[in-house]
């Protein structure tokens, strides 16, 4: 479905038969992202939304991320694990995002601690040690992503 504004009217919604299937979409979409990826990461406390910037890691077809035991994020998504991320993809006006819905979960699995922290070196500037107890290691599993391709204001949705 392509989203777009009328001239002075609401949200115009509307079917576009040229638009790729769901896979298609997915795969374009993914092909934006590195291993590491600047993020915007949304939170939910006492109904006021909290958004802040954080290092998406996507490796091996698996969303991470990395915070502190003790932040403030780590108890919002305790009480409420739906999120919404954004990754802005291009550059200037040529720009677009791949914004993403879905869930947090704390990874506890020593193999795939270790793995993230092995392979991403700014997380060992920060702890020492995967089963260090201040490092918080997050698994994000999205369920739909909108991807809006640089240099468009063309918005592509996909169920995951």
């Amino acid at each position: 479905m392509i989203y777009g504004y009328g001239s002075g009217a609401s949200l115009l919604l509307s079917f576009d038969p040229r638009q790729p299937m769901s896979d298609e979409i997915v795969d374009e979409a993914l092909g934006y992202l590195e291993q590491l990826n600047v993020s915007c990461v949304a939170t939910c406390e006492g109904g006021q939304p909290h958004e802040r910037p954080m290092m998406l890691i996507y490796v091996d077809g698996v969303f991470h991320y990395a915070t502190g035991t003790t932040d403030a994020k780590v108890a919002q998504f305790t009480g409420n694990p739906k999120t919404e991320v954004c990754v802005l993809i291009g550059d200037g006006e040529d720009g677009g995002s791949l914004r993403m819905t879905g869930e947090m979960s704390f990874v506890y699995d020593e193999d795939v601690r270790a793995k993230i922290h092995g392979c991403v070196g700014f997380i060992q500037g920060f702890w020492e040690e995967p089963q260090d107890p201040g490092f918080t290691l997050l698994e994000f599993k999205p369920r739909t992503l909108q991807l809006m391709r640089p240099g468009t204001i063309e918005v592509l949705r996909a169920d995951l």
